[in-house]
């Protein structure tokens, strides 16, 4: 676990009530994330030669039962959907999102809040080696490309995660390589190269990008090995 996180306030014990504000809960899901997300690879036992899917199939199924049993002993007002389609505001086929992370209302429509796409470092394909950041599966380039971090209304949500499943090299590595893909390869700006957080038993790092509709994002990357 990550200690001495900074946070404020208070997480819920029950789900938000009808018509309440999702403001702050951006905020308490990634505090989530971090405290919970350093444990997945050793308590699942993750492994190199799984598929990207299988790990993430892992991780769904751990995050959905720590956010009800945890060190806090409290229930996290989240649900994790693995594979949530992407409604577009434009027309094409949906995508999908590795996971989506919906507010626990009390209502049936529970609101999707923030998205996450999973990437294996490497990818163990040659031809797919820079998908992180760029190609077809592109992570960031899906993001900047409306194809991802859309909610249930066709609108852009200006948060969104990816998780990084480190296998090979250091964190400073993949800082490095990834950030030379996205100016070098991508020739994207120098704003908009991933900015470390922290490195610790988990790296933590955040990005900032413009998508194709001119809408703001913000990237906040877990990367865990």
């Amino acid at each position: 676990m990550i200690e001495n996180i900074p946070y404020s306030g208070e997480i819920p014990y029950q789900n938000v009530t009808r018509n309440s504000s999702t403001e702050g809960y951006v905020e308490k899901l990634i505090f989530f994330l971090e405290q919970y997300l350093p444990l997945f690879p050793k308590q699942k036992q993750i492994q190199k030669d799984e598929s990207e899917e299988d790990i993430s199939e892992k991780l769904y199924n751990y995050l959905q039962r720590q956010r009800r049993f945890n060190l806090e002993q409290i229930e996290y007002p989240f649900e994790f959907q693995i594979e949530k389609s992407q409604r577009k505001a434009k027309k094409g086929n949906k995508r999908r999102v590795d996971f989506g992370v919906k507010l626990n209302t009390v209502d049936n429509d529970m609101e999707l809040i923030y998205c996450i796409e999973a990437k294996k470092l490497p990818t163990g394909q040659k031809e797919r080696e820079k998908e992180y950041v760029l190609g077809n599966y592109g992570g960031i380039q899906r993001f900047k490309n409306n194809a991802h971090g859309i909610d249930d209304n066709g609108k852009s949500l200006a948060r969104n995660g990816i998780v990084g499943y480190v296998f090979e090299e250091t964190f400073d590595f993949w800082h490095r390589q990834i950030n030379s893909w996205i100016t070098d390869d991508g020739g994207w700006g120098d704003e908009e190269n991933l900015r470390i957080i922290y490195f610790a038993e988990m790296a933590k790092l955040e990005s900032k990008h413009i998508r194709e509709n001119q809408d703001y994002l913000f990237l906040t990357h877990f990367w865990v090995k």
